[in-house]
C-alpha cells in the first residue's frame, strides 16, 4: 500500500508539472515579445515573469534552471 501510494502521489505530481509548466514557459514568451514593442513597461513584466518561473522551478527541483531565470530577473530589476 505505501509503495502504490507513493508511486500514485509521484504520477500526480509529475503529472501536474506538465500541464503548469507550459503556462509559466508561456509567461515568459508573452513577456518577451513585448519587449520588444514597448521596453520600458516589459522588463517589469518580464522580471516577474522570469520570477514566477524560477519559484515554480524551484518547487519542482530543477534548480540550475530557476538560478538562470532569477539571474536574468535580478538583471533586469536592477536596469529599472
Amino acid at each position: 500500500m505505501t509503495i502504490r501510494s507513493a508511486t500514485y502521489r509521484e504520477w500526480q505530481n509529475s503529472r501536474l508539472i506538465q500541464q503548469l509548466q507550459p503556462l509559466f514557459d508561456e509567461g515568459v514568451t508573452l513577456a518577451r515579445r513585448l519587449r520588444a514593442t514597448d521596453p520600458p513597461q516589459a522588463a517589469a513584466l518580464l522580471a516577474r515573469a522570469l520570477t514566477d518561473r524560477a519559484t515554480f522551478l524551484i518547487a519542482t527541483g530543477r534548480r540550475a534552471e530557476a538560478h538562470a531565470d532569477f539571474q536574468e530577473a535580478t538583471t533586469l530589476s536592477e536596469q529599472l
